[in-house]
């Protein structure tokens, strides 16, 4: 889901020739690595902070 978000905000960003879309695609970009990140930490200890 948040390749295809990014996917489109690139595309979007390309098209009306804006750099400020990539600023926005790498922000998600991060949130869905520490997402991810968040995600297997609570199924591997049950836990999210340590």
């Amino acid at each position: 889901m948040y390749i295809n978000t990014i996917a489109l905000i690139l595309l979007f960003g390309f098209r009306l020739e804006q750099a400020i879309f990539f600023e926005a695609a790498l922000l998600i970009a991060m949130m869905g690595f520490v997402g991810t990140v968040a995600l297997c930490n609570y199924l591997l200890h049950g836990d999210i902070i340590e």
